[in-house]
């Protein structure tokens, strides 16, 4: 009976401290959170002013493409000259990589590139000298155009007299040089958010050339732009 009583004892001292002191609660977790990632498209009709050879153009055109993660841009471009002048044309087009920030409000800041080709069509003034080399023009190769031997991608219309003082009658004709070039067109941009599928962007860039063995660098300025761009 003894016995019994100090085993009593014993199992209510432990169970009292058992409740002073109970086990540690187990961490609690929070919910497993999956956010979505973004993939898009994106279409924009663009319009550009440009410098092309010491000229004022404006070219029309579009790009366009997915858009990764609402970050990134791969996709093409195009753009022409928006005129109907024989002697001031250009076209040229390519892949399009761009990049854009998280949104700050309403407001995205980035930038792009275009890589691609492009061909070209420009006139000049030019002066015919003795033995058929002209005067005017510092393309081409090797550099001068000669009446009967010139580039086949250069044209010429008929000459004109043009009175010049205290001097004799120079004859002087137009010609126009049509070229293919490679092109490569940085940008950066700032855009707004008008609705979630509707956007507005203006960026400055620079438009640069290869491969113009007659235009030369007579392709190449800065341009600025706008555009009106749709998402899905």
């Amino acid at each position: 009976m003894r016995k019994l009583i100090l085993f009593g004892v014993a199992l209510l001292v432990a169970s009292a401290a058992h409740a002073q002191n109970p086990p540690a609660a187990a961490p609690a977790n929070g919910p497993l959170v999956l956010e979505r990632i973004h993939d898009g498209w994106l279409l924009a009709p663009d319009f550009k002013v440009t410098d092309v050879d010491n000229r004022t153009g404006e070219l029309a055109g579009a790009y366009g493409g997915r858009v990764i993660d609402n970050t990134l841009l791969i996709g093409g471009a195009g753009y022409w000259l928006a005129n109907d002048a024989r002697d001031f044309k250009l076209a040229y087009g390519g892949l399009v990589v761009g990049w854009q920030s998280p949104e700050f409000g309403r407001i995205r800041f980035g930038g792009r590139g275009l890589a691609g080709a492009g061909r070209a069509t420009l006139g000049f003034d030019v002066t015919p000298l003795r033995g058929g080399i002209v005067e005017g023009f510092t393309g081409g190769r090797p550099g001068d155009i000669r009446f009967g031997v010139t580039d086949p991608r250069v044209q010429t219309t008929a000459p004109t007299r043009v009175p010049v003082p205290s001097q004799p009658q120079n004859l002087r004709t137009r010609a126009i040089a049509r070229d293919d070039f490679l092109v490569f067109e940085p940008q950066a941009n700032i855009s707004a958010r008008i609705t979630k599928a509707i956007g507005v962007s203006c960026g400055v860039g620079y438009r640069e050339t290869a491969q113009a063995d007659v235009l030369r660098d007579r392709l190449n300025g800065p341009t600025a732009s706008l555009a009106i761009q749709f998402g899905w």
